[in-house]
């Protein structure tokens, strides 16, 4: 249903405490132009070889840690496991993702770090790469790292990331 949400986010507000929870988090609402922005910066401070180092190992940890997490939270396993992901993912705005575990590819439309991002000759999704990767170990078992071989700001219709196992 075009514009249904799962409803897979558990929220919680404590107005007076100034506190705002998804999945019991202690969470902050931040605009994905405010991220890339953020990103921008860091880029234009230690080069974007060094944003990019930077940005794919926080989400590699945050990918680690939070597909941990769910699969405990939910208690499924397979592809039940991972039609949730792909669902609760996109229900944040990370975009619409398709995961393929056979070949270890994950596809997006409409990354939030590519669209607001902007032009780019290179790939851009350097967080939402490193937490694929962590998403790829906890699902594979196994050290995995990630490329982005497509990326919407490099003018393709979508981001393509390539899971590959860490010899």
């Amino acid at each position: 249903m075009e514009g249904a949400r799962y409803n897979l986010i558990k929220e919680k507000w404590d107005i007076e405490n100034g506190e705002f929870f998804t999945q019991e988090l202690p969470t902050i609402i931040m605009s994905s132009a405010i991220f890339v922005g953020i990103q921008k910066l860091a880029e234009t401070m230690v080069g974007a070889d060094g944003a990019a180092v930077i940005f794919y190992e926080a989400g590699k940890k945050v990918g680690v840690l939070r597909t941990k997490s769910w699969k405990d939270e939910w208690g499924l396993d397979g592809q039940e496991f991972i039609k949730k992901m792909e669902e609760f993912l996109t229900e944040l705005g990370w975009g619409k993702l398709s995961i393929d575990t056979e070949n270890l590819i994950i596809k997006v439309k409409n990354s939030f770090a590519a669209k607001n991002y902007g032009n780019s000759d290179v790939p851009v999704c350097h967080f939402l790469r490193g937490y694929y990767a962590g998403m790829g170990e906890v699902l594979t078992n196994r050290a995995m790292d990630a490329e982005e071989i497509k990326c919407a700001a490099c003018g393709d219709d979508f981001c393509e990331f390539v899971l590959k196992q860490i010899e």
